[in-house]
């Protein structure tokens, strides 16, 4: 298991950075929006026989343009959880342990992500567009 100093210090370093998404979603629409991760916390989970460690990330969007906060929008108006966008969430999960492999020896830290929210901000633009629509 990975030490809780080791997890907030790595916080403490990735709290101030934004990153950026570029892929694909669910329906091959390609999306773009910024977005942070936070450790939530680990657990030991199976892959193919074996046990690994997995930290636990909790992914807050940002920003996006107003293409994408449309989208956004009718997910939210739908009550869709972006979690369950499987090429969303599998693009992040592989953006996250890109970013997080400079923290760890060998293959880095294997992620799961637990959450996906919208910033406070960014959810008042949302809401305002899910009024429009």
């Amino acid at each position: 298991m990975i030490s809780e100093k080791h997890i907030q210090s790595i916080n403490k370093i990735i709290s101030n950075i934004i990153f950026d998404y570029v892929g694909e979603i669910s329906y091959g629409l390609e999306i773009k929006f910024k977005y942070q991760f936070v450790i939530t916390g680990q657990r030991k989970m199976i892959s193919v026989g074996e046990y690994y460690d997995y930290l636990d990330v909790l992914v807050e969007i940002t920003d996006g343009d107003k293409r994408v906060t449309t989208i956004f929008s009718v997910f939210k108006a739908l009550k869709n959880s972006l979690l369950k966008d499987y090429k969303l969430n599998n693009h992040l999960t592989n953006l996250i342990n890109e970013e997080l492999k400079y923290f760890f020896e060998g293959d880095g830290a294997r992620v799961r992500i637990v959450k996906i929210q919208f910033s406070d901000d960014y959810n008042e633009k949302i809401e305002n567009t899910v009024d429009e629509l």
